[in-house]
């Protein structure tokens, strides 16, 4: 789709590089560990990580994604193994108990269909995990989008008047998630229905599946989850 290609090519201007990422998925990993990163987008992190001695490996559906990334890695001179694939066949990529950290981080975890397929994925998650690994997530706050019926969330600017408009409606259980991309080649529109998981929900199905040790943050600084107040869902379980 046009959408997909030239969100690809504008997808550092939008979600640039920013340092407290990075040190929120150090925090939860052992020294040298080795990482799975989930829907990677241009593998931003990955590289970051890998730059700094961590064993990386990184899946993405988009092929354009996968290939900005693998760009990017070979400029930094890092190797990683980047994987063009749908997330819900890790299990047939990897072995059991293969990693310290897994990550998924940028709303991606609510592009799966509902809540079965959310949880046969975070079970897949925990398996491919060591002893004592860890599983960081972050998506949008659906305690607060839901509560307080909100329709849109704050435009992203980037450099070169690349902007992003976010728009949310409802649509039966799901919500419809429309974004208008504008770019020095135009401006282009995409809708996605997405899963508005709650963060009652999220820590129900990481107890369920075995997880202990669940830390909900609003952002990436380690402050408190706030329901109704904070943009984010940042949340990590560990086995």
């Amino acid at each position: 789709m046009k959408f997909y290609q030239e969100f690809s090519r504008y997808y550092d201007h939008i979600f640039p590089f920013k340092e407290v990422k990075l040190h929120f998925l150090q925090e939860n990993l052992s020294e040298k560990g080795k990482v799975l990163d989930l829907a990677t987008g241009t593998g931003t992190y990955p590289i970051a990580l890998a730059k700094r001695g961590y064993r990386l490996t990184a899946v993405d559906l988009s092929k354009q994604m996968i290939a900005t990334a693998n760009n990017k890695a070979k400029e930094e001179g890092v190797s990683i193994d980047f994987q063009n694939e749908d997330i819900k066949k890790i299990d047939a990529l990897y072995s059991i108990e293969s990693f310290d950290l897994i990550s998924c981080i940028g709303n991606s975890l609510v592009h799966l269909d509902g809540v079965d397929e959310i949880r046969e994925l975070i079970s897949k998650i925990y398996s491919l995990l060591k002893k004592e690994g860890t599983f960081a997530l972050q998506i949008v706050n659906y305690d607060r989008i839901l509560a307080k019926d909100i329709t849109k969330l704050p435009s992203i600017e980037g450099a070169d008047g690349i902007k992003l408009i976010r728009n949310y409606e409802s649509q039966g259980p799901k919500i419809n998630f429309k974004t208008l991309l504008k770019t020095p080649n135009g401006e282009f529109n995409n809708s996605v229905l997405l899963y508005p998981l709650t963060s009652d929900k999220l820590r129900d199905i990481l107890v369920e599946t075995g997880f202990k040790k669940i830390n909900l943050y609003g952002n990436f600084q380690f402050d408190d989850y706030k329901p109704l107040e904070s943009f984010s869902l940042v949340i990590t379980g560990s086995k």
